[in-house]
């Protein structure tokens, strides 16, 4: 396809609304227009109290807020400390308090999991991976970067701008605030002012980085705000901090409401996140002169978003399970703000946000508390609020139950921690009946049962997808994530690590000829759209399955279109046999010779292989042992890479190179196992896939048939010929 046509495609993608919302943002910023707005109001004297408050004295706002005048969450977090340590144990204190005094020593957190040295106050312009710096003076409005941090383009002058801007978002405030409620130890809330002083010395409003996005100024506004109010009894708080904090804000909302129409036409999480920090600021801080207009327009802003971002079923159209957990604490935020100020919403955002919630409950393994790192993942954790690995998703589950009023079947844990800090209280445990029934229109499908279950991506976009993944299997066993997503590890890193996990390549699917499912037009674009149809349903190994609900699917099938330009289709089937069998039938339909690679991620623990053809190998975990074997119905040859190496420690290059990786946060990479079979035949080609956990189950092969057995009774037959798949039981 030509360059026109592409462009064609590029702009029925993002359609006429976005298209005139975009492209009045650019047009503000090419003809400087933009430019002269901000500089009107360049210099905190623009934003002194007596210009943004002029009824208002410092003295007045600090009082106010410690008479409960403007209420939040809490009203002293002090006052939480008995309920935290009885949540956190003597251990999980001191875990905390550490993780706050390495703050002080200048480490730190970034992305969820993992922490830099940065300084405190923290070297605000510099990368704190490669050392780069980028200039504080420039006007933001003049720099390319605001299109690079949404739209992908690298830079070779201070490397992923993602790293500069993460510890402005001031995220390392809530351990400082967990900290300072366990000990009292006034060292952490004069730690959070002198950061925030010396944050404004060097970021004159409007100028320069750290300006340049609306959502990085309304995530500062959230976390700005419960600072405040963490360390409003302390000394450190003085009536002049305080004005000066008052003052930032203004500044912030303000700089938020000039684009909002860019966050408008991205319809993703940005959007989310402005209406949010708009809100509060309206909310929190009525005694600014545009509050009320702050406000109303968060307000209208996050029902726009909600309704074209939530569907009535509650997948979140990003495609994401970690963007969907940040918009979800968004949410829960504004929700429980507009509860304790007894303002209304419109009723549709607390729906949307329960069907949210409860869709993602669907994906959260219970006994691990992760859900599968399914599309882009740029380590967003709003509300770092409790002793859990960045993965988890039960404080979240706590949160949500607590503020919803829903049920939940969590224990009592360290993830009650946000719920207290948000709601004063734990949710309470309750019965709550394990019944899987996402809908298949939502384009995910849910299998199997408690403990041993299955993810299966099979989605019709509506707007632009972000990743290559259909039919993409991610695979759980008693908390253990056998096969897995990448990840994304980087957006603006040297090929091919420019959101290169992404691709088909590296998901649980079939590649054809070395092609993506769909055609890249862009760091974060894709044209010729990949859609798949199936459907999940219950079979009559479901008794055997032992799930929790007779109306639980433990069988997948549907096919995607997304190699329609080769000619080929692809059908997948998923069954889970038994807890402990699993198996998997790809069939390639079409006419001509292709070369087809099935892939699975694996988790990098030992691997040893058993047999090359058919292809064996034995995955361990402690005493447990997984039997990975892969049949073809053509001649097939098998490969493993880990971390980027063969078995015999060669360096893979080409296609390959982002091969044996996975990214569990942002900016991380780690060793996994890539476990490929190749076949290179006329189709039609069939690739069945059978994973058995611990020895209970045989299987053998006879007559191109496959046969599960236990005891000498057959459990399970699958045919090796491309037709379709046979099952019985016995």
């Amino acid at each position: 396809m030509g360059r026109l046509g592409t462009l064609l495609q590029i702009g029925r993608t993002f359609g006429v609304r976005d298209g005139i919302l975009r492209l009045g943002y650019e047009l503000q910023r090419g003809s400087g227009l933009m430019s002269r707005r901000m500089q009107s109001v360049r210099g905190w004297e623009s934003w002194d109290l007596k210009h943004i408050a002029p009824k208002t004295s410092p003295e007045d706002l600090l009082s106010i807020r410690r008479q409960g005048g403007r209420p939040f969450f809490f009203s002293d977090s002090r006052s939480l400390a008995p309920e935290l340590k009885k949540i956190l144990g003597a251990d999980g204190e001191e875990s905390a308090v550490a993780e706050a005094n390495r703050i002080l020593e200048g480490s730190l957190p970034f992305f969820g999991r993992l922490s830099f040295a940065c300084g405190f106050p923290p070297q605000w312009f510099q990368n704190p991976v490669t050392g780069q710096r980028v200039s504080p003076d420039r006007p933001w409005t003049r720099m390319r970067f605001a299109s690079g941090f949404a739209s992908g383009v690298a830079s070779d002058d201070y490397g992923d701008l993602k790293f500069i801007l993460e510890p402005s978002r001031f995220l390392f405030v809530y351990p400082l605030a967990r900290a300072y409620a366990i000990s009292g130890d006034e060292r952490f809330p004069e730690a959070f002012w002198s950061a925030t002083e010396n944050w404004a010395g060097n970021s004159p409003p409007m100028s320069g980085p750290l300006w340049i996005c609306g959502q990085e100024s309304s995530l500062r506004i959230l976390a700005w705000s419960f600072a405040l109010y963490a360390f409003l009894g302390s000394p450190a708080t003085t009536p002049q901090r305080v004005a000066l904090l008052l003052s930032m804000i203004a500044a912030h909302a303000w700089r938020t409401m000039q684009t909002v129409g860019y966050a408008r036409s991205q319809r993703s999480n940005h959007l989310f996140s402005e209406a949010a920090g708009l809100w509060t600021a309206g909310t929190l801080y009525p005694e600014l002169r545009d509050a009320a207009a702050w406000q109303k327009q968060g307000a209208r802003l996050l029902r726009e978003a909600v309704l074209d971002q939530i569907t009535p079923e509650g997948a979140y159209l990003q495609n994401s399970f970690n963007y969907q957990r940040m918009v979800l604490h968004l949410l829960l935020w504004t929700l429980r703000l507009s509860e304790i100020h007894k303002i209304h919403l419109d009723p549709e955002i607390r729906t949307r946000t329960a069907a949210a919630f409860e869709f993602i409950g669907e994906f959260v393994d219970s006994e691990s508390g992760h859900a599968p790192n399914h599309g882009s993942n740029d380590g967003s954790y709003i509300l770092p609020l409790a002793a859990c690995d960045y993965g988890d998703f039960r404080p979240l589950e706590r949160l949500g139950s607590c503020v919803l009023d829903r049920p939940t079947a969590l224990q009592p844990g360290p993830w009650d921690e946000a719920a207290l800090w948000l709601c004063g209280k734990s949710a309470k445990s309750a019965e709550r009946e394990l019944a899987y029934t996402v809908s298949s229109t939502a384009g995910y499908h849910r299998l199997g049962t408690e403990n041993s279950w299955a993810l299966v991506r099979a989605g019709r976009y509506t707007r632009r997808p972000f990743q290559a993944d259909q039919l993409h299997v991610d695979l759980w066993w008693h908390g253990l994530n056998l096969a897995r997503d990448a990840g994304t590890y980087l957006y603006n890193g040297e090929p091919p690590w420019n959101n290169g996990l992404a691709g088909t390549a590296v998901h649980n699917t079939v590649m054809v000829d070395r092609r993506d499912q769909m055609r890249r037009a862009g760091r974060f674009l894709w044209v010729d759209w990949a859609q798949a149809s199936g459907r999940s349903f219950s079979t009559s190994f479901s008794t055997s399955c032992s799930t929790t609900s007779a109306d639980s699917p433990d069988c997948f099938e549907g096919e995607h279109d997304g190699y329609r330009r080769l000619g080929v289709k692809h059908r997948r089937m998923v069954q889970c046999v038994t807890e402990d069998a699993w198996v998997i039938v790809d069939d390639l339909l079409g006419a001509g010779e292709h070369e087809l690679r099935l892939h699975w991620l694996l988790p990098d623990l030992p691997f040893e292989v058993i047999a090359a053809s058919p292809f064996c190998a034995v995955l361990s975990a402690g005493k447990m042992r997984f039997r990975w074997n892969v049949f073809s119905s053509s001649p097939g040859s098998a490969a493993i890479i880990r971390g980027g190496k063969d078995l015999a420690g060669n360096i893979v290059c080409g296609d390959k190179e982002l091969l044996g990786w996975e990214s569990p946060t942002y900016g991380g990479r780690c060793p996994a196992i890539s476990l490929l079979h190749h076949v290179q035949a006329p189709l039609p080609v069939r690739i069945v896939t059978v994973i058995l956990a611990g020895e209970a189950l045989q299987l053998r092969q006879s007559d191109r048939q496959l046969v599960l057995s236990r005891d000498a009774s057959q459990v399970y037959q699958v045919s090796l010929a491309p037709v379709q798949t046979v099952r019985t039981s016995g």
